[in-house]
């Protein structure tokens, strides 16, 4: 039953209560109309949107089920209420990331162009490769945008099929192959000489494990060490690691993956991507850090079989 027909139900209830009461005489008639009349007072807050108040009726009864079932909807809406403006500062705290990592770049691609369009400054092709630089990195966050708008409206379809997981984080590595090397970082990339099967979609496992490498780039301050690394789990499936010795995070790993929800900056779009597309093929995205020595962050999938 939704809150709207439960508290249609409580008035309906509370009606006939006082319609009883009214014909009854007597000591315990008056104190039913009393405990009624708080319940009355009650449901007058919760529909005025004041769900703080809880009813106490020292009788039993009809008119103390009634009272418990409006503490109860009250319950429910400050649940939902603390849910709901939790969701809308996540969003705004989303829209404001957003807008920063819109402007940074656009001011720089502004900036570079106007300056090349002038024949100012005395080396245009480092200028061009700034301009690269940032239109990649603005092409990259409307990308973001726009898959997790198609994952919010149900217009990513997942295949859950066969897939060698140490394939498809070799493919993701090529794509960062020239970051990683300007980072300056020592990588260590360790894949098993087997074929780790597991049930997954190709394209979002290689965007999972992008978004993650993306990530410790765009977040890792002073990193020295980078690692990626294959391995089956414990039971059938297979994980990859990738960890890295950078700033790390100090804010409770789960909030790494909600949206807006990042530190040091940026929108959290790509690990609230990660974590929806590791969800939706049966997998788990886990975090783990002691910031300054080591971050990690562990995508396990369900094994497919070793002969499948």
């Amino acid at each position: 039953m939704t809150l709207q027909g439960a508290l249609l139900w409580l008035v309906a209830s509370l009606a006939v209560a006082l319609a009883i009461g009214g014909v009854t005489g007597g000591i315990a008639a008056w104190r039913q109309q009393r405990s009624l009349r708080r319940i009355s007072e009650g449901l007058a807050d919760l529909l005025g949107g004041h769900d703080a108040r809880r009813i106490v009726v020292p009788e039993g009864g009809l008119a103390g089920r009634i009272a418990d079932d409006v503490n109860e909807l009250a319950e429910r809406f400050r649940v939902e209420r603390d849910a709901r403006a939790s969701r809308e500062e996540a969003h705004r705290r989303l829209l404001a990331n957003i807008s920063h990592d819109l402007r940074t770049p656009l001011t720089a691609i502004a900036g570079y162009a106007d300056a090349l369009a002038r024949g100012l400054g005395d080396d245009p092709e480092r200028y061009l490769a700034v301009l690269s630089a940032k239109t990649a990195e603005l092409s990259r966050l409307t990308d973001d945008l726009f898959y997790l708008t198609r994952m919010d409206a149900g217009d990513i379809s997942l295949e859950r099929a066969p897939i060698d997981l140490a394939e498809e984080v070799a493919a993701a590595l090529l794509v960062y192959e020239a970051e990683l090397e300007a980072s300056g970082a020592e990588v260590t990339v360790s894949l098993p000489d087997e074929r780790c099967l597991v049930l997954g979609d190709a394209l979002a496992t290689r965007r999972v494990v992008g978004n993650l490498i993306s990530n410790s780039l765009r977040h890792a301050a002073g990193m020295r060490s980078f690692a990626v690394t294959v391995s089956r789990s414990p039971g059938d499936g297979c994980r990859v690691e990738i960890a890295d010795d950078g700033s790390g995070f100090s804010s409770a790993p789960e909030r790494l993956f909600e949206r807006g929800a990042t530190e040091g900056g940026g929108t959290g779009l790509g690990l609230a991507i990660a974590s929806g597309l590791a969800t939706r093929m049966g997998g788990t995205l886990r975090a783990a850090s002691e910031p300054g020595v080591r971050t990690a962050f562990t995508l396990e999938l369900p094994g497919a079989g070793r002969d499948a």
